[in-house]
């Protein structure tokens, strides 16, 4: 803020507004007052949401160009919601989706030596389950189109489950779990839900400085030679996300 801002602000403001202003600039981090922080705040950030943005909104005109493809929005990872609210934006309008939210809400696993980073550790980006419906319902995802399933994928993603969701099947699924350990159960849970037409995206494609032998590149890599009759082609990229087209089963188009 200049001088001649401040000079500005206490001739026009009353007293009291002025003191607020004073108590909530003082119980602010100072990194957010610099130039820094601003350029952290308008641009830096601005930048990774704008990337969702683009990344939704080619989902939403591909879908819609190709429709009708119905079906469950699957995210895995949902930590504070902001995905999924990103995802209403995009959809609301033109699709009648189910959304599901599948985390631990417990924050990351304990880190096996393949997924060891210095950004990763045990707990980390946990976040109530309560407070990402409270936050989903707010920004207008009704609370019969939402729901969340808790527990590590390891564990969770069973069967029984789903059979619960089926025959449905999914039309995006997007994964935001960081971890080759936890990206390998989602690959194989979710083939039950693939159609035509159904986009996978890995939010995290790049993660260890984007070497293909580790993280979510490598579980996909893999999870292809395992199912080499699942065809797929690829769709979006920006710097962080990768996202493919199921396009049919070899066996079936024979």
């Amino acid at each position: 803020m200049s001088d001649n801002f401040r000079v500005y602000l206490k001739r026009v403001l009353p007293v009291p507004v002025l003191n607020v202003l004073r108590i909530i600039r003082s119980a602010l981090p100072l990194w957010l007052l610099s130039r820094k922080g601003r350029w952290i705040r308008t641009s830096y950030f601005q930048f990774g949401q704008d990337q969702r943005g683009f990344v939704f909104m080619s989902i939403a005109r591909f879908l819609h160009i190709n429709r009708p493809i119905s079906g469950y929005y699957f995210e895995f990872g949902c930590n504070e919601a902001n995905t999924v609210r990103k995802a209403w934006s995009h959809f609301e309008h033109l699709f009648d989706f189910q959304y599901v939210g599948f985390d631990s809400f417990e924050g990351l696993p304990e880190i096996a030596e393949i997924d060891k980073q210095l950004i990763w550790e045990k707990g980390k980006l946990a976040f109530d389950e309560a407070e990402f419906v409270r936050r989903a319902t707010r920004h207008g995802i009704p609370r019969d189109k939402l729901c969340t399933v808790k527990g590590f994928y390891d564990q969770s993603l069973t069967e029984a489950l789903k059979s619960s969701f089926l025959p449905t099947k999914a039309a995006v699924i997007y994964i935001d779990c960081d971890l080759y350990k936890s990206t390998v159960p989602i690959l194989e849970w979710i083939v039950d839900f693939l159609q035509v037409g159904t986009v996978i995206v890995f939010d995290d494609w790049y993660c260890f400085y984007g070497n293909p032998e580790r993280g979510e590149q490598l579980a996909w890599n893999e999870f292809r030679a395992r199912h080499p009759q699942l065809r797929f082609v690829e769709f979006v990229r920006t710097n962080e996300a990768a996202s493919f087209i199921f396009v049919g089963s070899a066996a079936a188009s024979g």
